[in-house]
């Protein structure tokens, strides 16, 4: 199962395929070039899906790296897929403040891991004032240094039937003179085209950004369909998983999950949030997280821009703890000020595991190696994996950090020294995919029953 919607790039470049530990051991990542690709929902005719700036603008960031000639090579976050945006220009827009916040956040995170050098790669035409302005705050308030490469400057066209060889080659050299900028490397002989990609999993025919204004317009029923809105994280999962675990196998759940659904009810995938409220895992490095009030405030957006295309359903599924309590909240709130039937989709799939897993594995564990080990093998590091647990069965007193009476609030290290809570040393490929397979039987059942009778 591809992975590469995280970032439509070469894996080695892929911020969210790396491990904490190969963060924290990278002795070149003050003088790395990372680039945060921004893409709005705004295509330019009725008649082209709605994402056509993430179809054109990943590939032409790819083709561009693909001829630079840069080391260390460049490191590509997750795309930033909510910016600015009106009801003439775009869908899933959201404030300026939002907008700021959201990004300050995860800058914080790319500097936390030691990097310095931060590129917007902007091909949204209304967020230019809004880019240029973050890219200003963040060098005088986090001393990044911060570039900003509008598509529009480099000549690059989101039309599809644009020639953009010479824009590609433009961005290449560009990113090469930002590489050298304060800085005494010379780059090596460039490596070549990488080969193509696909950037976006199979569900692609539920994703909402995939489809034309003209189509959102004439789908049935609207306020009958159920909207998926995906949440996840990029933060540490031990050293022998990488940052962006959560958000891969949310993926490869619904993936799995929407095979079954298919053509048995109208079910739509919402633009997912890919960044979460992990600041407990903030002291490791590759950990990117936004605060509590931001999340809170992207679901309400989304929410809001569902309600306004006449949807009404919107069922949230999170792959990551750490959200889970804003969600709870931020779920009662659309239902109480914002009259959307909203609710939290789960599977309830429990694997049978040791009675200490079960009670003490939940991170980077035997569930989530296992399941990793099915989706993205080779994103999996077995002869890293540990066993350590946050507290044990005959532990004495009754405190503990989770599933207790009484709980104490925690981040990583005073729990974990690996970051790893559970036993990664027992998972199998065999157990990941039945896991994987039971999982989303159960979620796509789910689906379905929230879908009601009529659906």
């Amino acid at each position: 199962m591809r992975t590469s919607w995280l970032a439509n790039i070469d894996p080695s470049q892929n911020w969210a395929h790396r491990t904490w530990p190969e963060f924290a051991g990278s002795s070149e990542a003050a003088d790395t070039v990372v680039i945060l690709p921004v893409h709005g929902f705004s295509a330019t005719e009725d008649s082209e899906p709605c994402d056509l700036e993430e179809l054109h603008g990943s590939e032409w960031l790819r083709q561009a790296l693909g001829l630079c000639q840069i080391s260390p090579a460049p490191v590509v976050l997750p795309p930033l897929r909510f910016v600015l945006a009106t009801r003439s220009t775009g869908l899933f827009g959201i404030d300026p403040e939002t907008a700021h916040s959201l990004v300050r956040e995860i800058a914080q995170g790319v500097k936390k891991a030691g990097f310095l050098k931060l590129v917007f790669f902007n091909t949204n035409r209304a967020s230019e004032p809004f880019v240029a302005t973050a890219a200003i705050d963040l060098r005088a308030d986090l001393g990044l240094r911060t570039y900003v490469m509008n598509a529009r400057a480099l000549g690059l066209a989101v039309s599809a039937q644009s020639e953009n060889t010479e824009a590609i080659r433009l961005t290449t050299s560009l990113l090469t003179e930002i590489a050298e900028h304060h800085s005494a490397k010379q780059p090596p002989p460039a490596p070549g085209l990488l080969g193509p990609d696909q950037p976006f999993p199979s569900y692609r025919s539920h994703y909402l950004p995939a489809f034309s204004r003209a189509e959102l317009a004439a789908l049935p029923a609207k306020d009958q369909v159920v909207i998926i809105l995906p949440t996840g994280a990029i933060e540490q999962h031990g050293a022998h998983l990488p940052v962006g675990v959560d958000a891969i196998l949310g993926q490869a759940l619904l993936h799995e999950a929407l095979v079954q659904v298919a053509g048995r009810v109208p079910v739509y995938i919402a633009p997912p949030i890919t960044f979460g409220k992990s600041n407990e895992h903030a002291n490791f490095p590759g950990t990117l997280w936004i605060s509590a009030g931001t999340l809170r405030r992207l679901v309400l957006a989304i929410a809001r821009q569902l309600k306004e295309l006449g949807f009404r359903r919107l069922a949230i599924f999170n792959t990551h703890g750490g959200n889970s309590a804003v969600l709870a909240y931020t779920i009662q709130e659309l239902r109480d000020m914002h009259g959307l039937d909203a609710t939290m989709l789960r599977h309830g799939f429990k694997p049978q595991v040791s009675t200490q897993e079960a009670a003490w594995g939940f991170h980077a564990d035997e569930w989530e190696t296992s399941l990793m080990l099915a989706c993205a093998p080779s994103l999996v590091h077995m002869d890293r994996a540990v066993c350590e647990y946050p507290a044990r069965l005959d532990d004495s007193g009754k405190l503990r950090p989770e599933r207790a009476p009484a709980t104490f609030a925690w981040i990583t290290e005073d729990i974990s020294q690996s970051g790893v809570m559970g036993d990664a040393t027992t998972a199998t490929l065999e157990k990941g995919q039945f896991w994987l397979r039971e999982s989303a039987r159960r979620l796509a059942d789910r689906i379905i029953a929230i879908a009601g009778p009529n659906a």
